[in-house]
């Protein structure tokens, strides 16, 4: 949260999906965090130490085409165990979701497309 803030953007509010972040996981984060009106992006900040972030990434692409469309842009961060891997699956998707290693990265994604 404090590197977005950094950036110039305003953390609406946080949410730890813990250490099993499946589709169903994911799926029931988007949705309470979507419940929040104030919500104009969603970051997924992915350290994957205890989880494998191709994991997370297919849980992400998951529920995202559960969903259905998602109103505000998505921005997912993995760093940690197959962290390549989890990105090729999100950016081979054909989702709107924009996927980056580097956490200033995810933080400047943020602020672009909140300009």
């Amino acid at each position: 949260m404090d590197i977005i803030k950094l950036s110039g953007g305003e953390p609406a509010n946080f949410l730890d999906v813990g250490g099993t972040a499946d589709a169903a996981r994911v799926e029931k984060a988007f949705r309470i965090i979507l419940k929040d009106p104030e919500v104009k992006a969603i970051l997924v900040n992915i350290f994957g130490g205890i989880v494998r972030c191709d994991r997370v990434a297919q849980g992400v692409v998951d529920a995202y085409k559960n969903m259905g469309n998602i109103h505000v842009p998505i921005i997912v961060r993995l760093q940690g165990t197959n962290a390549s891997e989890a990105k090729e699956l999100i950016d081979a998707s054909g989702l709107e979701v924009r996927s980056v290693i580097q956490l200033q990265d995810a933080a400047d994604a943020v602020a672009e497309v909140l300009a």
